[in-house]
């Protein structure tokens, strides 16, 4: 079975789209309070309306002139974010969460006049997340804050209905997709699909469950009309929706892993029709695929009824395609009621590819990309230039040699050099000489995409090199006192001329970057003796080096002379910076060889100020930088276990 990851790369505007296949017909913003799901009914004499969830009941909303919508009804209900409505025969069957409303039965037989509450009844749950009427059964899921499993109701009398049996084995569940006597199960956090066998509704049994997938919500899902394929909704914002084969209810095949926008949406509630899958996707507002091949679906809709484009919820929360009318109704959290007439039409080839990645190599890259069409796609082709030290090439152009397989088309650009910037784009005309690129904005027919977009894809072609250390300070491990400082430094270079960046951490935390030097001080917290390990990473942005130290802190070590404290220490030079001389002080508590030397950048001894037995003092000497470039260099003193440095900036 073929498995693809489909991104689709949202670089068709929507008000393209919106021209081209969906026509608003109105908007109704009735209530102020915020809005949530909704279904649709047709009444006897063919009146067709909307049942729109508000966070505070129900409206019931003639849709007898689609134009000018009015509210027949309103049903109250607890305040709450979420309210999910169906329908069976002439009665709507309200849930909803985190509330104490029970199922509220609605009465329809009085329209177009009026609507009203038949039932409210709390024999079975407090709250319900979500309800699916098949068959003359309302399949009631997230019960009680979701800690009530699946009940099964049987609504043969419809305004009392009796429970046939409560099912908890798979956990939390979030909605479910009824068909026959299968029910699919979204089972919410535990990351999978289920399916259940209903044929006894008094004992429902497991079937199967589908692989678990990390860091995804198995939100909701509808399922293709010849009931094999399921398509499911991810509400995490990380795959969106899924595609799985159940040709065998006994496994789960997943034949497309993730199908996303690139707007960073969130998907929300999906609804088949036919070949088409009517999508409220929250921030990108009513979106419809088409899925006439289901292995490969592709955008032929979108229009955004919100006006936040992120990865929030908010937006599109509920979508309905099915009146008889072909009228589709959106409900949206912020804005109401949307009516929309979706008109399958021509529209330019779908171009479905993922931007690769920097090339660490000099071969041949391998560039692919879906590319359908509602007819028939013509041709196809790549375009692409290089940029190397500079200069920057013309346009070429490549064609699939062999031809596409399966809507794949392949392409290759050849071997670049080291540090070469390739753009690129795609492009493709149907049959009615529609033209689409990849990123959008190109044209052009004698090639397709001629004219450039105005922005590419691009990558760069790296082949990195060695990186070397060639001198860091301290030469090794070292010991300070309490209460101690010392810089650290390291020197690199990348063969491959890439620049580098820097990160130090200090026993595995990130306390530096974007600098070759790190100044260390004891911390007052971590009493000596105690010790530290310094570690920097050092990176061409492909290849990591490091190099890592022990500081050793140890007690302060002092005497007293004539109630004068004596300790050793290694003062900051003044005036720093300088030029040309400067003033260094220090003390040792103890007598001991001294050995104050200085030393450049690169870490190379330049000066050597002390390298002799001094007695228990301070003092005060003098480094004269006179033959000395500018620059930054290091005073480093050893006295007995004691070292320190300090760093000095000479300017002239």
């Amino acid at each position: 079975m073929i498995r693809k990851t489909l991104l689709f790369l949202f670089f068709f505007g929507a008000s393209l789209l919106a021209q081209t296949n969906i026509e608003l017909i109105s908007n109704l913003d009735e209530h102020n309070v915020g809005y949530n799901d909704i279904w649709g009914y047709v009444d006897p004499s063919g009146n067709e309306y909307a049942l729109l969830g508000v966070r505070d009941g129900t409206s019931i909303i003639s849709l007898a002139d689609p134009s000018n919508p009015f509210e027949i009804a309103f049903i109250p209900g607890t305040l709450t974010c979420c309210r999910d409505i169906k329908v069976h025969g002439e009665y709507a069957y309200v849930v909803s969460s985190t509330t104490s409303d029970g199922l509220q039965i609605i009465d329809l037989t009085q329209l177009p006049d009026t609507a009203t509450l038949a039932n409210q009844t709390f024999a079975f749950f407090d709250g319900a997340h979500n309800i699916f009427i098949e068959n003359g059964y309302a399949y009631v899921v997230g019960t009680n804050n979701f800690s009530g499993g699946m009940h099964i109701l049987d609504l043969s009398n419809p305004t009392n209905p009796t429970r046939t049996a409560t099912y908890t084995a798979s956990g939390i569940i979030h909605d479910v997709y009824v068909w026959d006597d299968t029910v699919v199960v979204c089972a919410g956090t535990s990351g999978e699909y289920h399916l259940v066998d209903v044929t006894n509704k008094t004992n429902p049994q497991f079937i199967s469950a589908s692989a678990p997938i990390p860091g995804i919500f198995p939100h909701s899902g509808w399922m293709t009309e010849d009931k094999r394929y399921f398509y499911g909704t991810e509400e995490s914002g990380n795959t969106d929706i899924t595609v799985w084969d159940l040709i065998d209810r006994s496994s789960w095949d997943l034949v497309i892993p993730s199908w996303e926008t690139q707007s960073e949406a969130t998907v929300h509630n999906l609804f088949i029709l036919g070949n088409y899958a009517h999508i409220s996707y929250y921030a990108d507002g009513y979106v419809v695929l088409d899925i006439s091949d289901p292995l490969s679906p592709f955008l032929v809709g979108e229009y955004d009824t919100s006006p936040v484009n992120q990865a929030t919820f908010t937006g599109a929360w509920g979508a309905y395609p099915y009146l008889p009318s072909r009228l589709t109704i959106i409900s949206d959290i912020e804005t109401g009621l949307y009516v929309f007439q979706f008109t399958p039409g021509d529209v330019p080839p779908v171009i479905i590819h993922t931007e690769i990645s920097d090339i660490l190599n000099n071969d041949p890259i391998p560039i692919t990309a879906n590319i359908t069409d509602n007819e028939q796609v013509i041709d196809a082709n790549l375009h692409y230039r290089t940029t190397f030290d500079g200069n920057t090439s013309d346009w070429f152009l490549i064609n699939d040699l062999n031809g596409p397989t399966n809507n794949l088309y392949e392409f290759e650009i050849p071997g670049q050099e080291h540090l070469t910037t390739i753009e690129y784009y795609l492009a493709a005309v149907d049959n009615n000489d529609n033209v689409s690129t990849l990123p959008a904005g190109g044209s052009g027919i004698n090639p397709p995409g001629s004219t450039p977009p105005p922005d590419f894809f691009s990558f760069k072609v790296v082949i990195p090199g060695t990186l070397i250390i060639q001198s860091f300070f301290p030469l090794g491990d070292t010991t300070i006192q309490k209460n101690g400082e010392i810089d650290f430094m390291v020197n690199a270079i990348d063969t491959s001329g890439l620049e580098l960046t820097y990160q130090w951490f200090k026993n595995d935390v990130l306390v530096g970057a974007n600098s070759n030097t790190y100044h260390y001080r004891h911390s007052s917290f971590d009493p000596p003796p105690h010790t530290d390990v310094i570690k920097v990473n050092i990176s061409n942005g492909y290849i990591i080096t490091d190099k890592t130290w022990n500081v050793f802190v140890e007690p302060t070590t002092a005497v007293e002379d004539e109630n004068n404290p004596r300790s050793y220490s290694l003062k900051q030079n003044y005036p720093n910076p300088f030029n040309p001389s400067t003033q260094i002080r220090y003390s040792i508590a103890n007598s001991e060889f001294v050995n104050l030397s200085i030393f450049n950048s690169l870490g190379e001894k330049v000066a050597e100020l002390v390298n002799q037995s001094k007695p228990a003092g301070e003092y005060t000497v003098t480094f004269d930088a006179g033959n000395f470039s500018s620059g930054v260099y290091i005073a480093r003193i050893t006295a007995g276990s004691f070292i320190k440095i300090i760093k000095m900036t000479l300017l002239k």
